[in-house]
C-alpha cells in the first residue's frame, strides 16, 4: 500500500495520529511508524492497558495561574482519543515510491504575533532580566498566520519529503491538524525508564561539504550554544530526580551534533527509572513542558513567557504521541509543526528561540525564520516572514 492512500483512508475518521520515526540518527524507538484512528475523543483519565493517541498542549499543568490569552488555533488542555484500529511496525517501512500530490496552497499571509522590532526589543528585556539574576534562559516564541486552504495530507507528504527527522507526524482532532517534522523527543517510556533528548543550539546548513563541516564545528564549540544546552541538561536532569530512583538518572547524550535538511542541532539525551510509587501520569507530568521550550529555571521562565509573549502557545511545545496496552509510549515536542483548522481556515507556524545574556537581537530572529523556512519551502510560500 503506498503512504498517500494509507492517509487518504485514516482522514475519514474524525480522530487520527500518524507517525514515522525516520531519523536514522536515532536508534531508539518502539515503533518505527504506528497510525491509529478513531470516532471519539477520551475523556477522563488515562488507563493502563489500553491504546492512546494524542497529547498535550503547552499550558497543561503549568505551574502558575491559566492565562486569559488564547492560542491563534486552539487545542484541549488534553486531547487524547482511543482507536478503533491500530496499525503499528518495529521496523523501518517498505512503501513503494509514489510521485508527490500537487499541493496548490491558497493562502494569505495575515500577521506575526511579534514583528522584527518587537521581537528584538523583547530580546533586549529578557537579557535585562537575566543580568538581573531573575532567570537565566527563556525560550521566545513567535507565531506566524496565513488565511486560505491547504491539503492536510499532500502537506504531510511534502514535509516528509522536504524534511524527514526523528518525528515526523500527522494528527487530526476534528476539523484541526498538526502536520509535524519535530526532531525533538519529549519522552520514550519502556518499562518504567523514562528517556528525554532536549535540543538546544542551531545552525545553519552550509552550501558546500566543507562550509556544512565548519559550520558544525563551530556550533560544538560556541559558547552561547553550549552553556545553553548544559543549563537545559541539568534541569531536565532536576526534573528526573523529582519522579525517578536517584542513581538511576544519567546524562546518556551531551551536545551531540544531529544533521537534518535545514538545520544542525545540538542534542542532549537524559534518562532514568521510575520510581513505583509513581504512577506514569505523574512521571509524564514532572518533566512537562519540555524545558528546552520554556528556560530555566522553568518556573521563571515560564512567568516570562506569559508576560511577553502575546498570544497562548496552544498545543505548540507541547507532546504528541502514543501509548500503548504495555504501559510504553513516545511522544515528540510539538516543535516545526504547521497547525491547521479547515473550518477557520488559518494555517499556523510557531518557531521558538533560547534567549541568553549572550544572545543578540538580531542573530535571534535570524534564527527563528531559519527554523520556519524549511516549513515555509515545503509549502513553496513565497511570503517574506521578514516583518518591520
Amino acid at each position: 500500500m503506498k503512504l498517500s492512500k494509507l492517509l487518504r483512508w485514516a482522514d475519514r475518521y474524525p480522530y487520527f495520529y500518524f507517525l514515522l520515526q525516520n531519523d536514522p540518527q536515532e536508534n531508539v524507538s518502539l515503533y518505527r511508524w504506528v497510525v491509529g484512528v478513531g470516532h471519539t475523543p477520551h475523556k477522563g483519565p488515562l488507563t493502563p492497558g489500553n491504546w492512546y493517541f494524542g497529547g498535550w498542549r503547552y499550558e497543561w499543568g503549568s505551574n502558575f495561574e491559566k492565562s486569559p490569552k488564547s492560542p491563534w488555533i486552539d487545542f484541549p488542555y488534553v486531547a487524547f482519543f482511543q482507536p478503533h484500529i491500530v496499525i503499528a511496525h518495529e521496523e523501518a517501512p517498505d512503501w513503494p515510491p509514489e510521485d508527490l500530490p500537487p499541493l496548490r496552497p491558497n493562502l494569505r499571509y495575515l500577521q506575526a504575533s511579534l514583528d522584527r522590532r518587537t521581537f528584538e526589543g523583547t530580546v533586549e528585556v529578557l537579557r535585562q532580566h537575566i543580568y538581573n539574576g531573575e532567570v537565566y534562559q527563556v525560550n521566545l516564541t513567535t507565531a506566524f498566520l496565513w488565511e486560505g486552504t491547504i491539503d492536510p495530507v499532500a502537506t504531510y507528504l511534502h514535509l516528509l519529503h522536504h524534511n524527514p527527522t526523528l518525528y515526523n507526524y500527522l494528527f487530526k482532532w476534528r476539523n484541526r491538524y498538526v502536520i509535524g517534522a519535530s526532531p525533538e523527543r519529549f519522552c520514550l517510556i519502556w518499562r518504567n525508564i523514562f528517556a528525554q533528548q532536549p535540543i538546544k543550539g542551531t545552525a545553519r546548513r552550509g552550501q558546500t561539504l566543507e562550509e556544512d563541516i565548519q559550520l558544525m564545528l563551530n556550533l560544538r564549540k560556541n559558547p552561547k550554544e553550549i552553556a545553553e544546552n548544559t543549563m537545559i541538561v541539568d534541569m531536565v536532569r532536576n526534573n528526573f530526580y523529582r519522579f525517578c530512583e536517584p542513581e538511576s538518572v544519567v546524562v546518556y547524550r551531551w551536545g551531540a551534533v544531529h544533521t537534518y535538511p535545514g538545520v544542525h542541532h545540538l542534542v542532549s539525551g537524559v534518562s532514568g527509572q521510575k520510581r513505583s510509587d509513581v504512577d506514569l501520569i505523574e512521571g509524564i507530568q514532572a518533566i512537562f513542558p519540555a524545558a528546552s521550550m520554556t528556560g530555566a529555571p522553568q518556573q521563571a521562565a515560564q512567568r516570562f513567557i506569559e508576560q511577553y509573549e502575546p498570544i497562548a502557545r496552544g498545543i505548540y511545545s507541547g507532546a504528541l504521541g502514543y501509548l500503548t496496552p504495555e504501559n510504553e509510549g513516545d511522544f515528540a515536542v510539538v516543535i516545526r509543526s504547521w497547525v491547521y483548522d479547515t473550518r477557520s481556515k488559518k494555517l499556523l507556524l510557531q518557531v521558538g528561540s533560547g534567549i541568553t545574556y549572550d544572545s543578540q537581537p538580531r542573530a535571534e530572529w535570524e534564527e527563528t525564520l531559519l527554523k520556519a523556512h524549511r516549513h515555509t519551502q515545503s509549502l513553496g510560500l513565497t511570503t517574506p516572514l521578514i516583518t518591520s
